[in-house]
């Protein structure tokens, strides 16, 4: 029983079950860190720290119409996976994510002006809430994801870390890493090029993140699909998105949902 981990762009499957290689990977790390069974797609969304799960209701649905395991596999999985960490002094504390949805993403380019801004802004609030928690150690190492093609940080660190010391460690075309000091303690923060292929714990990031998504994106179709019979499910990018706009026409505006609600501005 393998645990996949690794860039979730590569774990989406082009079978009946696309999300099976994302949750045979991310669910066993869910498990152990919460130490609860998942048995549905709402156990994982509340179990990754989703608690708001969207404006589109829809029934739990069972893993196992998701991933094609049953609790046993699952429970083999989740064993296997606790071994390798024993045998390796490895501690799987934490697995979160953060669910952004078009009103307030829409509410923060309405504030920040642009698309780069927001991103900054849910990054860093999403870093600060992890490093107020009471589990890290006295010197944390952060790695980010690069965002864009932005190769110095520390403007925008200095922006972020208020009365912090900031030294550069490095600054190159693939890795820009810091040493922050404030209030006594340090935090170590990387921004890197394909961190997700060089960190077991960004890839693990990338995933819970795209699991998310994929998750509340068939809250959305589910509830749609309900109310319009026939209408073919969306992945939510640019195309097929504006198709299924088109196709849904006004019922938004007869059901009472805001447009902010449903689509973001940029």
């Amino acid at each position: 029983c393998d645990i996949p981990v690794t860039d979730s762009k590569k774990l989406k499957s082009s079978s009946k079950l696309p999300l099976r290689n994302l949750l045979a990977g991310l669910v066993p790390f869910v498990e152990i860190a919460t130490s609860t069974e998942i048995t549905n797609d709402e156990d994982l969304l509340r179990a990754v720290g989703v608690d708001d799960l969207g404006p589109f209701e829809s029934e739990p649905v069972n893993l196992e119409l998701l991933d094609g395991l049953d609790q046993g596999q699952r429970s083999l999985r989740r064993a296997k996976l606790n071994r390798i960490a024993s045998e390796n002094g490895i501690q799987i504390e934490l697995v979160r994510a953060k669910a952004t949805h078009p009103r307030c993403l829409n509410e923060l380019f309405e504030a920040l002006g642009n698309k780069s801004s927001a991103n900054t802004t849910l990054l860093f609030g999403l870093l600060r809430e992890m490093l107020s928690m009471d589990m890290h150690q006295e010197s944390p190492r952060v790695v980010v994801d690069r965002q864009g093609g932005l190769m110095r940080y520390q403007p925008l660190l200095s922006s972020k870390f208020h009365g912090g010391t900031i030294s550069t460690v490095a600054e190159t075309p693939e890795i820009s890493r810091y040493r922050i000091e404030r209030d006594q303690k340090i935090l170590h923060i990387g921004f890197e090029t394909q961190a997700d292929g060089r960190h077991l714990p960004v890839a693990l990031a990338s995933m819970a993140a795209k699991t998310v998504r994929e998750l509340l994106m068939n809250r959305l179709n589910t509830f749609f699909g309900k109310k319009l019979p026939g209408l073919k499910p969306t992945a939510g990018y640019v195309q097929d998105g504006r198709r299924w706009v088109a196709e849904i026409g006004d019922l938004p505006e007869r059901l009472h949902i805001p447009r902010r609600d449903l689509i973001r501005d940029r």
